[in-house]
């Protein structure tokens, strides 16, 4: 058995190189365990490659978590300005565009990857790779780290961030979770998030293919959970697109977790229109004779146009106001998600309430630090979820 009696990093993810990078500029010895041949294959798919790794408008109100707290005393220590400092210290050029989101300047996520390759090297850190951890166990001075094809290695503290289950052909295949559990540790049960939407509706085949900006609501039992604006993009088994992907976990949630019955998006078509404005305009070419078919001709897709007839003819009166009523809020019943290979993030994971608050040291069991999507801490898109990276990795490093 080696005997190493350094930090152990386990998952070579975006969390575990900043939990790396952050221990190994203390001077002290890291070696990072990583399942797959090589390192940051999920974090080259970020942002359709081009690594999203920022936002501007960092703040702990934007994450959902089993404990708040938690990410409050994680970006006070390490935030937006410290995160930037760090890429910007590994000579990693950003841009931000109007939304906030930070990219790096070359459009490329491999840039970021390289930069962080780059600083792990300079440190001097191990890196092992196809090392499928199996089980971590408490040792004399440490813990015993053992690998699937009986490799062994020893260390003084473990920075647990292997991740969450989503894209598990990029990594994340959930197997954190258990190694986790194996210390005590409570599940939040982990389901897809930042995913897209089954909801069998005509209107879903009616659009296929369609997108369309507009403005949209993920309620349960007709309460709002979430609001958002995007694209949405109609397809043959439901909803997808960023609007979509927006409201998804609260759905998520309720879904797969909760077994509830009672999901639904509501969806605005016509953002850009108040609805008194709306009736106004289709009253007026009513009233000129405009046939129900085109009555949407110039504010919607010629495809949504063709089903107009139908909603016509289920009003007895006020036909404009019925219609305008309806393309304000028209809503899908949910009845599921897509799957884990189609989800960008993971909602769930160890319970954030069983973590110190500042350092992310197991309440359970001293020297086990927990970093990235492994906790149950989740942020939206725009770069908010690879901030939880970096932050929560960076602060576990300085603390283990």
């Amino acid at each position: 058995m080696r005997d190493d009696r350094g930090i152990a990093v386990i998952g070579a993810g975006a969390a575990g190189l900043a939990a790396a990078v952050s221990a190994g500029r203390r001077g002290l010895p890291v070696t990072i365990f990583e399942r797959l041949p090589w390192i940051g294959k999920k974090l080259l798919a970020t942002g359709g490659g081009r690594c999203n790794l920022l936002n501007d408008g960092l703040t702990a109100s934007d994450f959902t978590s089993t404990e708040p707290r938690l990410v409050s005393s994680v970006l006070e220590r390490f935030g937006a300005a410290e995160i930037r400092s760090l890429f910007e210290g590994l000579g990693l050029r950003l841009q931000s565009d109007e939304g906030g989101r930070v990219y790096p300047a070359t459009n490329q996520a491999a840039s970021v990857l390289k930069v962080l390759e780059l600083e792990t090297a300079r440190l001097g850190i191990d890196l092992v790779t196809r090392f499928e951890v199996e089980r971590i166990e408490a040792a004399e001075g440490g813990f015993g780290i053992a690998a699937a094809d009986g490799r062994n290695f020893q260390a003084r503290a473990v920075i647990l961030a292997g991740g969450g289950r989503s894209y598990p052909a990029l990594g994340s295949n959930g197997s954190a979770y258990d190694l986790a559990a194996s210390f005590g540790h409570r599940i939040v049960p982990p389901v897809p998030s930042a995913v897209p939407l089954v909801a069998k509706s005509r209107l879903c085949h009616v659009l296929q293919g369609q997108r369309l900006r507009v403005r949209i609501e993920g309620r349960v039992g007709g309460r709002v959970l979430r609001r958002a604006e995007g694209e949405l993009l109609f397809t043959p088994y439901g909803l997808s697109g960023t609007a979509a992907l927006d409201v998804s976990e609260g759905l998520s949630i309720a879904l797969n977790r909760e077994d509830r019955k009672d999901a639904s998006v509501v969806v605005d078509f016509l953002p850009f229109m108040p609805e008194k404005e709306v009736a106004a305009e289709l009253g007026r070419r009513l009233s000129l004779g405009w046939a129900p078919r085109d009555l949407g001709t110039g504010l919607l897709p010629e495809k949504l146009c063709r089903v107009l007839p139908e909603i016509m003819a289920e009003a007895t009166r006020d036909m404009a106001g019925r219609l305008a009523a309806r393309l304000k809020a028209w809503e899908f019943p949910v009845q599921g998600t897509r799957g884990w290979n189609e989800a960008e993030f993971t909602s769930g994971g160890v319970d954030a309430r069983e973590v110190k608050l500042g350092t992310l040291e197991s309440r359970l069991k001293p020297g086990l630090y927990f970093a990235g999507e492994v906790l149950d801490v989740q942020g939206g898109r725009g770069g908010f979820n690879l901030s939880w990276a970096w932050a929560s990795g960076s602060v576990a490093g300085l603390a283990a």
